[in-house]
């Protein structure tokens, strides 16, 4: 047991000076006098990420995300800042892409009413793109990503671009190609509201440079291909919606009423135990016959 112990934090010691030294490598990519802006950015984003997060008032909440937005475009704008982690913002989630083409950022405020407004950003990585804008400039250094899920009518049928995202807090980048065409696969979170929460398998791609969400690949074996999955249930629940490196399986937890008489109202739809499958076949995640049955 203690041989098993020590081995364990071997190599979390490893790991950890790993990553100090990734940073540091990336660190060493950004000139003294951008370091210095980015760093200075940094500390006022902390500032106005604790008021946007932990503030009573949500005018206050929101008046600290409206300027967090703004102080947070400036930083994007520093010369290599997407070499800088900004690793202290912890209301921040980031993510890269397998493939180190971009990495999102996404973030949300608190309303009074229990709900969520969600903000993102798409900081394309300058290497990748300065060899794709080379015969002509399509892609721009970042996108702001706008959410109106709360408009988007037949949102689960519908493509939409950065100003009418869907939005969530991004967990997990899926990389998949078909007919030389890079299809993203964000799986995430969206705590819709004080009875339901949500889970979102949605699709990032780009047309000439511009990011697009939404596509229809996902094929629940229903009379169309979805655009995008959407799963809501009870906010005292909590659901499975992952991706399996191994087996490259896209899987999903199954919800149901608690009763047949509260079908179609999702805040008393909970997990059943059972799992789905998809797989990546000729670019479209199909789903699979049967439940599966090992999750690893």
């Amino acid at each position: 047991m203690r041989l098993k112990f020590l081995l364990i934090l071997l190599i979390v010691v490893f790991s950890k000076a790993n990553a100090q030294k990734q940073k540091k490598k990336q660190l060493q990519r950004i000139d003294s006098l951008s370091l210095d802006s980015l760093r200075d950015y940094e500390l006022r984003l902390g500032g106005l990420g604790y008021s946007m997060v932990r503030d009573f008032d949500e005018e206050v909440r929101i008046t600290s995300g409206r300027n967090f937005i703004r102080q947070f475009g400036r930083a994007l704008r520093v010369k290599n800042s997407y070499y800088y982690p900004f690793d202290s913002l912890k209301n921040l989630m980031v993510i890269y892409s397998p493939d180190e083409m971009f990495r999102i950022f996404t973030w949300n405020v608190a309303t009074n009413d229990e709900t969520f407004r969600y903000f993102g950003v798409i900081q394309m990585n300058p290497e990748k793109i300065a060899k794709l804008n080379k015969s002509q400039e399509i892609f721009q250094s970042f996108y702001p990503l706008i959410d109106r899920s709360d408009s988007i009518a037949d949102f689960l049928f519908v493509s939409v671009d950065q100003n009418k995202w869907f939005g969530a807090s991004y967990y997990k980048i899926i990389k998949t190609n078909f007919a030389k065409k890079d299809y993203y696969t964000l799986l995430g979170w969206d705590g819709a509201g004080p009875a339901t929460n949500k889970k979102v398998a949605d699709v990032l791609y780009f047309e000439e440079g511009k990011p697009m969400f939404g596509a229809p690949i996902f094929d629940l074996n229903k009379k169309r291909k979805y655009y995008r999955m959407v799963f809501e249930f009870n906010n005292q629940a909590t659901i499975a919606l992952r991706y399996d490196e191994k087996r490259k399986y896209l899987i999903y937890e199954n919800i149901v009423p608690d009763k047949p008489s509260n079908t179609g109202f999702v805040e008393h739809y909970y997990p059943d135990g059972s799992f789905d499958y998809l797989i990546w076949k000729n670019g479209i995640w199909v789903k699979q016959k049967g439940f599966l049955e090992v999750i690893q």
